[in-house]
């Protein structure tokens, strides 16, 4: 009876080890029994206009033999009312396929020049299994709206000038909006050429540190950081900027923009 009882334990020991040794893709460390591919986005860089460039990175797992993307009107994306598999499919068919990208990789890429809410889906694919990931990118669509008067407190309070030399006040700016993401953008503030955009949504000014063109009597170029701006009315918006030189910063002051 003890030499059944041992030789029934070495049988289901083996047996335990057959099981432990078999492939099993998706449980084994560094197996994936379904391809997938996860989308990253990034702000757009240099050379790359960030309100309608989207900046994105897609990595896949071992199971991963192709990659395709496409990038829609949200839309045209909801109209079909598609996910899954189906969605996978539809992206291969139509969509571009992302070269170089297979299992275990990683590649960034541009999708650019993007006017109003999209949605980017990118599909992965392994034989006949396919899935499905998606982000959206709000592509700013400006135009213009008309005029208005920047008041630059700060720069005309402390005798600032343009590279001309001359002295810099109330000037007429270009103002531009753009409903996707409520944006407005104004062009001419302090000095020729200047441009940044802001959300009275958000109370966000975009880029956070602008080079005003200004130039200081004392200390030289002069750059708002920090902005932010409120709306007073319909017609009038208040920017608060930390005023900076290469000496430090001046403070906090207010700026003013009247719509004509």
């Amino acid at each position: 009876m003890k030499k059944y009882t041992n030789r029934l334990f070495l049988a289901l020991l083996a047996m335990t080890a057959m099981t432990a040794c078999k492939e099993d893709p998706g449980t084994n460390p560094g197996g994936d029994s379904t391809p997938n591919a996860v989308v990253y986005q990034y702000t757009a860089g240099d050379g790359y206009n960030a309100d309608n460039d989207c900046f994105l990175r897609v990595t896949t797992n071992s199971a991963t033999e192709s990659v395709y993307y496409l990038a829609e009107l949200t839309s045209a994306y909801e109209a079909r009312k598609q996910s899954g598999e189906a969605l996978a499919e539809y992206v291969v068919a139509n969509g571009q396929k992302i070269d170089g990208l297979g299992a275990n990789a990683s590649k960034d890429f541009y999708v650019t020049d993007l006017h109003g809410y999209y949605t980017i889906s990118v599909a992965a694919i392994s034989g006949g299994s396919k899935t499905v990931k998606s982000t959206t990118f709000a592509g700013l669509d400006y135009k213009t709206i008309g005029t208005g008067t920047y008041s630059p407190y700060f720069t005309a309070a402390t005798g600032s000038v343009d590279a001309d030399g001359n002295a810099i006040g109330d000037t007429e700016v270009k103002v531009e909006y753009s409903e996707v993401g409520d944006r407005y953008r104004i062009t001419g503030a302090w000095t020729d050429g200047v441009q940044f955009s802001f959300s009275p949504s958000s109370g966000a000014v975009y880029p956070s540190s602008i080079v005003t063109g200004a130039l200081h009597p004392k200390y030289g170029a002069v750059s708002a950081t920090a902005g932010t701006v409120s709306q007073e009315d319909d017609k009038t918006f208040v920017f608060t900027f930390t005023w900076r030189v290469s000496a430090g910063s001046f403070g906090q002051y207010d700026d003013v923009l009247y719509l004509d």
